[in-house]
C-alpha cells in the first residue's frame, strides 16, 4: 500500500511541474516580449532606440559564446560575489551557496546546513547581478556625463549581460540534468527567465529614463493570458 501511495504521489508532483512549465512558459515569452516593445519606445539619446543596442549586445554575446568562448570562470565569481553580498545582508542564510561545487564533506556540510533554503542556494541563478550593476553604473555614470555618451554603450552591455547570465545558467543547471527529470529541468529555467526579466525590468529604468516597469509587465501579462485562452479554447471547446 506504501508504494502504491508513493508511486501516486510522485506522479502527481510530475504532473503539477508539468503545468507548472505549462504556466511559466507563456508568461516568460510575454513577458520578455513587453519588455523588449517598451524599450523599443525609448531612444538613446534621439538616436537609436534601446531596443536595438539591447539586441546587438545580446546577439553579440551569444556569438562570442557560442563560437569562441564560455567565460565560466566570470560567471561564478559573479555567484560568489552574489553570495558575498547575500550573506553580509542575511546572515547565514546564504552560507550554503557556494559549497555546492565542493566535495563531499562540503556536500554533507551544505544538505544539513540548507534543509529548507532551495530557493536561497538558487537565488544567485534568479538575480542577474550583472546586469544589475550595469545599470546602477550606467545610473551613475548618466549624471557627470552626456547621455548620448552613455545610452549606446549601457543598452549593448545590458543586452550582453542578461545573455551572459541566462546563457551560462542553462549551462550551470545543463550539468543537473543526470539528476532531474525533464519537467523539473523546464521549470527551473522557466522560472530563471521570469524572475530574472521581472528584476531586471525593475532596475531598467535606473538605466533606461523613459522605461515604464508597469507598462512592460502588464503588456507581458496581457500576452500570457491570450496564450492561456487560446490553449484552453483549443484543448476544451
Amino acid at each position: 500500500m506504501g508504494k502504491h501511495t508513493f508511486n501516486f504521489s510522485a506522479l502527481l508532483g510530475r504532473f503539477l511541474k508539468v503545468v507548472m512549465v505549462a504556466v511559466v512558459m507563456p508568461l516568460a515569452i510575454g513577458l520578455f516580449t513587453g519588455i523588449r516593445e517598451q524599450l523599443a519606445l525609448v531612444s538613446a539619446s534621439g538616436e537609436a532606440a534601446f531596443q536595438q543596442w539591447v539586441t546587438w549586445g545580446f546577439v553579440s554575446y551569444v556569438g562570442f559564446h557560442t563560437l569562441l568562448y564560455r567565460p565560466v570562470t566570470l560567471f561564478r565569481a559573479s555567484r560568489r560575489l552574489f553570495s558575498t553580498l547575500a550573506l553580509w545582508l542575511f546572515g547565514g542564510q546564504v552560507s550554503s551557496v557556494d559549497r555546492s561545487a565542493g566535495g563531499n564533506g562540503r556536500d554533507t556540510a551544505r544538505k544539513a546546513a540548507g534543509q529548507g533554503s532551495t530557493l536561497v542556494a538558487f537565488s544567485p541563478y534568479v538575480v542577474p547581478l550583472s546586469t544589475v550593476l550595469v545599470c546602477v553604473v550606467g545610473w551613475l555614470v548618466g549624471r557627470w556625463v552626456e547621455r548620448r555618451f552613455v545610452d549606446g554603450p549601457v543598452g549593448v552591455l545590458i543586452g550582453a549581460t542578461i545573455a551572459f547570465h541566462w546563457l551560462m545558467t542553462a549551462d550551470e543547471l545543463q550539468q543537473q540534468r543526470q539528476r532531474w527529470r525533464v519537467e523539473t529541468y523546464l521549470l527551473a529555467i522557466g522560472l530563471v527567465f521570469v524572475v530574472t526579466l521581472l528584476i531586471g525590468a525593475a532596475c531598467l529604468p535606473l538605466a533606461v529614463p523613459g522605461f515604464s516597469v508597469g507598462q512592460a509587465v502588464a503588456d507581458g501579462v496581457a500576452r500570457a493570458q491570450a496564450v492561456y485562452t487560446t490553449l484552453l479554447q483549443r484543448l476544451f471547446f
